[in-house]
């Protein structure tokens, strides 16, 4: 890993380099290098991590039919005012770098080729980017998602959980995919499906809203592009 860290002063970044500092020997990934500044007037960080994988799980492979699997780890907190579900710092190294390891056993059984991290546009955001990469749709029943008890729904569809994960998983891969978390603690559900009618749908009941029609609008602008021999 290298990084590139701005602060207003040695005393300002020196908390980010302690929190680094502590993820990189937890999580076994050495950082080498990288660049820094202590004269700006706001804090920023850039992290860039390079690795190998055997087989890739992609935002541009889901495909109409596949089940969308959501798994959260809600072992974790709130970190106050924000929607920021923080589920690391608290639990032991072991166990951080195991449950990341069910993503790739999951890729490299062939379980799955496609999947997104749950980022800043929470549950509902990030399955639109997961489904406009792939050229698709796709829908959600809210009432399914993992949640921890006592949050509000409308909190957590915009929460950015420490761990959580989108998977387009084929109907058939489903339980074993379930399985796989389940048996590391971590919360997971059958929560959809991909679709192949380009919008993104959230079911609440017998309530049903679009959120995103990519025929009307871009998200991101990363659909998915054919590319002809």
């Amino acid at each position: 890993m290298v990084d590139a860290v701005w602060a207003a002063s040695d005393a300002d970044a020196a908390p980010v380099l302690d929190g680094m500092r502590a993820a990189s020997e937890t999580f076994r990934v050495p950082i080498v290098g990288g660049h820094s500044n202590t004269r700006t007037d706001r804090g920023q960080l850039s992290v860039a991590i390079l690795g190998r994988a055997r087989r890739l799980l992609t935002s541009f492979d889901a495909l109409p039919g596949d089940r969308l699997v959501a798994a959260i780890d809600l072992r974790g907190r709130y970190r106050e005012p924000f929607s920021n579900w923080e589920a690391a710092t608290g639990a032991p190294a072991s166990r951080l770098r195991a449950d990341l390891e069910v993503l790739p056993s999951i890729a490299e059984s062939g379980l799955a080729v496609a999947a997104k991290d749950i980022s800043q546009g929470g549950l509902v955001g990030t399955t639109a980017m997961l489904a406009e990469c792939s050229g698709a749709g796709a829908s959600i029943d809210v009432a399914r998602v993992p949640r921890p008890e006592g949050v509000p729904l409308e909190r957590w569809l915009q929460t950015f959980p420490s761990y959580g994960y989108l998977l387009a998983v084929a109907p058939a891969n489903a339980p074993p995919v379930l399985a796989r978390f389940s048996e590391r603690g971590i919360a997971a559900a059958d929560v959809g499906q991909i679709t192949a009618d380009g919008r993104v749908v959230i079911a609440d009941g017998a309530a049903v809203e679009t959120i995103w029609d990519f025929s009307h609008e871009p998200l991101i602008g990363c659909a998915r592009v054919e590319v002809l021999a």
